[in-house]
């Protein structure tokens, strides 16, 4: 998976060029006005990866790499492992140009944009790249987290005055009793999942969250040592809506509660 990752920070890092200069040079109503720019990335990031990687049998998108009906299959959660056989070893490649553009737009600069390489479906590498603050967070099955070269381990021990992201407020209302600690909301998911990973934050709970959004920080997360599963404590995190990611304890305290 390593050449392959390899591409996809080229990928990455030619796209930041392109939205770096934008951020720069345009103020914050100027840049309310690029709501299209999630898909101009992506076309951007997609023939990148295509000049630099002979797709033919071996990935699925093939050579031109931009097949609209594969990639809404692939990001509807409608159970990923249909677009190959089990027994297949083809990749799907799943690109989130732009997470978040109301971070973008607001010139808060805490947005990413994230590739994960699929195979069987099941997640193998991911790359988080923050185009603005140059930031770089890879991980491959197996082999660990890293932030800038460095491996991410969550050692976050605290059982107290936890921070927490609970997007949903009738949930938040359920189980804010039993947290001690505070609500720290980002605003991009691919963030909060690095800082989930990291230690930054105790407990993560989307009720409802997208392929595409949850696919990368998913991966990063589970490398660096963080429990993460659905609502009904599976593993299978991408045929599913629903995440929740936090230490074991906390884990087991609260998934009970949201169900």
């Amino acid at each position: 998976m390593q050449p392959r990752l390899n591409i996809a920070l080229k990928a990455c890092r030619s796209a930041s060029e392109i939205i770096t200069k934008i951020y720069k040079s345009k103020d914050q109503d100027e840049l309310r006005s690029y709501d299209k720019i999630g898909d101009l990335l992506y076309k951007h990031i997609a023939d990148v990866i295509a000049e630099s990687y002979p797709y033919g049998d071996d990935d699925i998108l093939g050579p031109s790499y931009v097949d609209r009906e594969i990639i809404e299959s692939v990001t509807s959660n409608e159970n990923i492992t249909s677009s190959i056989d089990s027994d297949d070893d083809k990749c799907i490649w799943v690109i989130n140009p732009l997470d978040s553009y109301e971070n973008f737009a607001n010139k808060f600069p805490l947005f990413n944009i994230t590739i994960t390489i699929f195979q069987k479906g099941i997640a193998q590498a991911a790359i988080i790249f923050n185009p603005v603050q140059d930031e770089l967070v890879t991980a491959i099955k197996g082999e660990g987290a890293l932030y800038e070269n460095t491996k991410i381990r969550n050692r976050s021990l605290s059982k107290t005055k936890i921070l927490y992201v609970i997007n949903n407020s009738k949930i938040k209302l359920n189980i804010e009793n039993m947290l001690d600690g505070s609500e720290r909301f980002i605003g991009s998911k691919s963030t909060e999942l690095i800082y989930m990973a990291s230690g930054k934050i105790d407990l993560i709970v989307y009720p409802q969250i997208n392929i595409w959004e949850s696919a990368a920080g998913v991966l990063i997360c589970k490398e660096a040592g963080v429990f993460v599963t659905d609502f009904a404590g599976e593993d299978d995190i991408y045929n599913s809506k629903s995440l929740i990611a936090s230490k074991e304890w906390l884990h087991k305290k609260i998934l009970p509660e949201l169900n």
